[in-house]
């Protein structure tokens, strides 16, 4: 019987902390997120089992999840440090390094001298840093590549064609430039690409119904309505039936 009581009694919210604890550690993120979850059922306020579930989801690339659990870690304490750190690794890993820099300050307000924040602002500033060049080498790259060609272009057509096409000496050059704002315009496109496409995975799954109730299409079919004669009409007002 001893038993039997032991077995139905119900998991408190520190059980299921602790075992969503313990399967993070194992590297289990979903058995976590299963844990947290139903701990934040029996605790709908409490803080640290967002921001457990936030890591969490994190773990699991789930960016807007982890997003949103950080952000409600921050509502129900806002002056927790680690709601704002929880943002701001999710902000990181989705590319918004600005965005992410702001959280981790704010954190760092809470905590002035918190080394593990002093050192992701310098990491993250750093990453800033190397995306720039990486964008900075990428139009340079097309820009000499567009250069090489055109000029490749020019000389082919001056020695092997009969009758160049290109037979000016501006034109040529003209026509090297050219293909380098060209090939410019292609590295310039491939830096606005990443740029644009930094942010998207916070983007809510299209099968979350986020805007709450799903769109149903009406398909009731209009009524039919009766055409009459004009006398029929008259007919009908004096009938009362109109």
């Amino acid at each position: 019987m001893e038993d039997n009581k032991k077995s139905s009694t119900p998991t408190s919210v520190e059980d299921l902390r602790n075992k969503g604890n313990d399967c993070v550690k194992e590297g289990k993120f979903i058995e976590a997120v299963l844990h947290y979850t139903h701990a934040i059922k029996m605790d709908p306020n409490n803080y640290v089992l967002y921001s457990n579930r936030s890591f969490a989801f994190l773990k699991l690339d789930q960016h807007y999840l982890s997003l949103q659990d950080a952000n409600e870690t921050i509502r129900l304490q806002p002056q927790w440090t680690k709601g704002y750190f929880r943002r701001a690794e999710v902000e990181s890993a989705s590319g918004l390094y600005d965005e992410a820099i702001i959280s981790y300050t704010r954190a760092l307000q809470l905590e002035p001298h918190n080394p593990k924040l002093i050192e992701s602002i310098k990491n993250i500033t750093d990453m800033q840093k190397r995306k720039l060049k990486d964008n900075q080498n990428i139009i340079w790259i097309c820009t000499c590549l567009g250069l090489a060609m055109g000029i490749g272009i020019v000389l082919l057509d001056y020695t092997l064609t009969a009758n160049p096409t290109l037979i000016h000496p501006l034109s040529m050059v003209v026509f090297a430039f050219a293909l380098a704002a060209i090939g410019w315009a292609i590295g310039k496109s491939v830096t606005l690409m990443t740029a644009w496409s930094a942010g998207k995975s916070l983007q809510p799954p299209e099968d979350l119904g986020v805007n709450g109730v799903s769109e149903e299409k009406d398909t009731t079919l209009p009524e039919k309505k009766t055409k009459y004669s004009k006398a029929q009409a008259r007919q009908r007002y004096k009938q009362g039936k109109l």
